[in-house]
């Protein structure tokens, strides 16, 4: 097994796997986001480079977005969801912050239970996204995560 993948794992359980491994597992990028957002507090959180840069706040908000957009995508809908996207509240104590965190663990949990019961044999169709299947949704959403953990990590590095 390699990063919780096994080679007789059908697409989806190992999408799913990769999700799991991203988000507190053996990560092949190195850090998972668990381990990225460790020592991260509101204060830290709520700092930017300057004015129109973003905080690792509303970065963490832009992954949940996403993802939850992905779950809406993989019922077969092209919407978005009902938060705003690079979400950060005015008032930024420890509480909002926690609650941000709950709220990724819990899209995160509620991205691979959809992934494994969604059908292995819609993995290749098109998704709600013109000229996207669904399998692309899947691996272009890890991407992104990945994409915006690297901003995290600077970002932790930098403030």
């Amino acid at each position: 097994m390699v990063w919780g993948v096994e080679n007789n794992m059908k697409e989806k359980e190992k999408i799913a796997a990769l999700f799991e491994a991203f988000y507190g597992g053996d990560c092949w990028i190195g850090l998972n986001f668990k381990q990225a957002i460790e020592g991260v507090n509101e204060n830290l959180a709520a700092k930017s480079l300057g004015e129109g840069h973003n905080s690792i706040w509303q970065l963490v908000s832009h992954l949940i977005y996403w993802r939850k957009t992905v779950l809406i995508r993989l019922v077969g809908v092209l919407g978005t969801p009902s938060m705003s996207d690079f979400y950060q509240p005015a008032h930024t104590d420890r509480q909002a912050w926690e609650e941000v965190l709950a709220q990724f663990r819990d899209v995160q949990e509620e991205l691979v239970k959809v992934i494994r019961q969604f059908p292995e044999e819609k993995m290749d169709e098109p998704s709600p996204m013109k000229s996207q299947t669904y399998y692309q949704l899947l691996t272009g959403c890890l991407q992104h995560d990945a994409y915006h953990m690297g901003q995290i990590i600077l970002l932790k590095k930098m403030l």
